[in-house]
C-alpha cells in the first residue's frame, strides 16, 4: 500500500486574525477537543498514524489533549505559540514564540517536540533566521513553507533542517495545493485522485494537512470577516468525507515516522 503523510492542525475553531473585532477572542465556545477526539476515533479504526502540530496556548488550556493524541501513538508537534502570522514579527518576538511552544509541549509530552509549523504557512521573511532558531530549539523539521525551492514535486527538502511541504497538483498548466485546508474542502475528488497520480510518478508522497474544526458542521457562532464566513461555510465541509475514502486507499503515517528522525 503506498504510504504518504497525514498532518493534523490542532487549533481553536478560529483564529484570531479571522475576527472582526478582536476583543470578542474570549467570549467564543471552542470545539477543538471534540473535534480532535473525532479525528482520533477515524485514524484508529484505519490504524492510520499522523503528526498533530499542537498550538501552544491551547495546549496550556486544554493539556488533555496532548495526552489523548499521545496515548493513540501519533505525534506531537509544535503549531506555534500563539497562532498568529509570523511573517513580519520582530526576530525575539518570534524566538519567545518558538521557545514557549517548545517548552509547553516537552512538558506535556515528557520529551523533546522535533516539528515545527507556523501558522498559515506564514514563514518569516527571514528565513535563514528562522531555521536558525528552529535549531537552536532542538527542532529537525519544518512544515511552515508552501512551496519548495525548485517549484517541483519534492514533499521533502533536507537543508539545515527538513522542509516539508504541502502538495500541488498541475491544472491548466499551473501549480495549486490540493492537499489540505480550504483546498481540500472546496476541490472535486477527481483533482484530488489526480494529485496523488502525480506524486505516485514522481515517487514523492503526499502530506495532507487538516483542522479539526472541518470535523464538525455544528460550528459555534462567532462574528468573522466575510471572507471566512464564505471559506468557511458548513457548506463546504467535505473534509471528513474525502479523508476517509482516501484513509481506505493509502497508508498514512507521521512525519517523524516518515523521513526517520
Amino acid at each position: 500500500m503506498e504510504r504518504h503523510i497525514l498532518t493534523v492542525d490542532v487549533e481553536d475553531n478560529f483564529t484570531f486574525d479571522e475576527l472582526a473585532d478582536k476583543s470578542d477572542w474570549p467570549k467564543y465556545e471552542g470545539q477543538v477537543v471534540e473535534n480532535t477526539l473525532r479525528i482520533l476515533s477515524l485514524l484508529r479504526r484505519y490504524n492510520a498514524g499522523a503528526t498533530f502540530f499542537v498550538v501552544g496556548k491551547l495546549a496550556e488550556r486544554h493539556p488533555e489533549i496532548v495526552k489523548y493524541i499521545m496515548d493513540e501513538g501519533h505525534e506531537i508537534a509544535s503549531h506555534s505559540y500563539l497562532h498568529k502570522s509570523l511573517r513580519d514579527v520582530p526576530v525575539d518576538e518570534l524566538e519567545a514564540d518558538i521557545r514557549k511552544s517548545s517548552e509547553i509541549l516537552s512538558s506535556l509530552t515528557g520529551g523533546r517536540v522535533l516539528g515545527f509549523r507556523a501558522m498559515g504557512y506564514t514563514i518569516p521573511r527571514d528565513e535563514a533566521t528562522f531555521y536558525r532558531l528552529l535549531e537552536r530549539y532542538g527542532y529537525k523539521y519544518d512544515s511552515s513553507k508552501k512551496r519548495n525551492s525548485g517549484g517541483d514535486l519534492r514533499t521533502i527538502q533536507r537543508d539545515r533542517i527538513y522542509r516539508v511541504f504541502p502538495s500541488s497538483v498541475s491544472l491548466l498548466g499551473l501549480r495549486t495545493v490540493f492537499s489540505g485546508g480550504t483546498y481540500l474542502r472546496l476541490l472535486p475528488e477527481f483533482i484530488i485522485n489526480k494529485g496523488f497520480s502525480q506524486y505516485r510518478t514522481s515517487g514523492q508522497p503526499v502530506m495532507l494537512y487538516v483542522h479539526p474544526w472541518e470535523f464538525n458542521k455544528d460550528q459555534p457562532k462567532r462574528n468573522v470577516r466575510l471572507k471566512y464566513k464564505i471559506l468557511q461555510s458548513p457548506l463546504t465541509f467535505s473534509t471528513e468525507r474525502k479523508l476517509d475514502s482516501l484513509l481506505r486507499k493509502y497508508e498514512f503515517v507521521s512525519i517523524r515516522k516518515y523521513i526517520g528522525v
